[in-house]
């Protein structure tokens, strides 16, 4: 280890920068306090100098806070832990032992940008916030930090391994030199597959952000601004009155016209909601490299905020494979590392590090160079073995009778009317993702598939399991049916109405692997 990281360091005065950012982002998080700016401006006026006074205040007070934050921020790396000490009125010592850290990412704020700084966010396995931000370090100085921080954990991952049966080490025999061989060679093989592993570029990731695209959120944002819109002064413009009198005489005329143009209409509406997500996909990750190194995965992007995350591959809990309905009509899928639960490398986002705009042939040339990845396919199944149809019939019956009993009831009405219409729509989404959900056993991998209209393929390495249950209703037990329940260190898994041997098989192999394995779960 470096004397220059053993000792008990401060950062940058930069630092401040970033205090005084986190501070603000708070600030703007929690409205209420912005209640006395935004009455002080109401009563006043907003032209009012009390404003400007309230709002210099604020500015005022917040890097008062901040610099007495970097003032008080100690960080000091060790053979085999992280020590942070923080806190102005509440004292709060960190030891973060090397080999539980799971992530290891490099930011570059655009503030930090002109500097030529970067902050290096360290996160463990189970934390659900930055454990350690160690923020206005230079790029030379946060590669040294990160490559200590890797080569620790190898050290002590390999003290760990290298005895794990109890065995010392002594002179070399002819069968030790065989073993020293072999072990050369797969090294040597396994750094031959290092380096560039995937690269996307601007049409890759205007591809992503249209697939990808998230409806809801951009249609909560925009309902408050439409309903603020004078629809009646609007039908009053010239230009709405000629494009009415344009749809009447060349559109309304035929059936087959006017399904035409509802059909573009939805179209040139998910183009319009498109642009915030492919513009967020674009600055974001372009542009995306992801590399592999010593058994680490680093992936580099970003316009506005540059960001280099690292990600050991023995640390993933799960792949997913994730296909919404645009992407399954053009044949793109997105990849994302699960890892242990509230840890996500994004995590203020709830997203995992993730590969965009994949086609089903990228994936194997990607996941055959992961030696180090516990699941080891790396293709996606062509087929999977669905679950029994008692799954459906159990939630479609209630809930096909419930217009049936409320009409009896009730009478035929406009509102048992909805209701019916509502159950209908319910009863196609559950049929859709009953013919969707099903598994596949290959070797010591379980693959779970899911899905409505877009699909998603799940690649759980059952040497990760923590935990297995099967259960049965009566109904099951009557059938030879169970449910099976796989958990993981990144969220819990269920495959139901399967054959209770199916789920037995997945279960034994799983406790097996388990049992066998001496390694941390991690």
């Amino acid at each position: 280890m470096s004397t220059r990281f053993a000792q008990w360091a401060s950062l940058s005065p930069w630092s401040i920068v970033s205090f005084s950012v986190g501070s603000l982002r708070q600030l703007l998080t929690n409205g209420y306090a912005l209640i006395p700016l935004v009455y002080t401006g109401w009563q006043r006026g907003f032209n009012s100098p009390w404003l400007l006074l309230v709002a210099a205040g604020l500015v005022l007070v917040t890097l008062t806070y901040a610099s007495l934050q970097w003032a008080k921020y100690r960080y000091r790396l060790s053979d085999a832990k992280l020590g942070i000490r923080q806190g102005l009125v509440f004292k709060r010592a960190q030891e973060i032992p090397l080999n539980k850290i799971q992530n290891v990412r490099l930011e570059q704020p655009l503030y930090f940008r002109p500097l030529g700084l970067y902050s290096l966010v360290v996160e463990t396995a189970g934390s659900k916030q930055d454990e350690a931000v160690l923020a206005a370090v230079n790029y030379r100085q946060a590669m040294q930090l990160k490559k200590h921080l890797f080569a620790s954990q190898s050290q002590l991952q390999g003290t760990e391994t290298t005895y794990a049966d109890g065995e010392t080490p002594s002179l070399a025999s002819e069968p030790q030199q065989a073993g020293i061989t072999a072990t050369s060679a797969s090294e040597q093989s396994r750094r031959q597959g290092e380096g560039l592993v995937v690269a996307k570029d601007l049409k890759d990731l205007l591809i992503f952000g249209f697939y990808q695209n998230n409806l809801i959120w951009l249609s909560i944002i925009s309902g408050s601004i439409i309903g603020q819109v004078d629809w009646e002064s609007l039908g009053q413009t010239s230009m709405v009155q000629g494009a009415w009198h344009w749809y009447q005489t060349n559109i309304a005329i035929g059936l087959i016209y006017q399904i035409l143009a509802v059909a573009a209409a939805l179209i040139l509406l998910y183009l319009l909601l498109s642009l915030i997500s492919i513009a967020s996909a674009v600055l974001k990750y372009y542009p995306y490299r992801l590399s592999l190194r010593q058994g680490t995965l680093h992936r580099t992007g970003g316009i506005l905020a540059k960001q280099q995350d690292a990600l050991r591959l023995h640390r993933v809990q799960l792949v997913r494979f994730e296909q919404p309905v645009i992407g399954r009509l053009i044949g793109r899928w997105t990849v994302h590392f699960e890892q242990v639960k509230g840890n996500e490398v994004e995590q203020l986002a709830k997203r995992h590090l993730l590969i965009p705009s994949m086609s089903r042939e990228d994936i194997p040339q990607a996941f055959g160079r992961f030696d180090s990845l516990a699941a080891k396919a790396n293709s996606l199944p062509a087929s999977y073995q669905g679950i029994n149809s008692g799954w459906l019939w159990r939630r479609a019956i209630p809930l096909a009778l419930l217009p049936v009993v409320m009409t009896l009831i009730l009478g035929l009405n406009p509102f048992t009317e909805l209701v019916a219409g509502f159950t209908l729509v319910a009863l196609v989404g559950l049929y859709l993702n009953y013919r969707q959900w099903g598994y596949c056993l290959e070797g010591d991998d379980c693959w779970i598939h899911t899905g409505a209209l877009g699909q998603t393929w799940r690649l759980v390495p059952l040497s990760k399991t923590q935990d297995v249950c099967i259960s049965q209703t009566p109904g099951q037990r009557r059938n030879a049916l169970a449910t099976l329940h796989l958990g993981l260190a990144s969220g819990p898994l269920v495959i139901p109405y399967i054959p209770l041997e199916e789920a037995r098989l997945i279960a034994e192999t799983a406790l097996s692997l388990t049992r066998e394995d001496p390694k941390n779960w991690i």
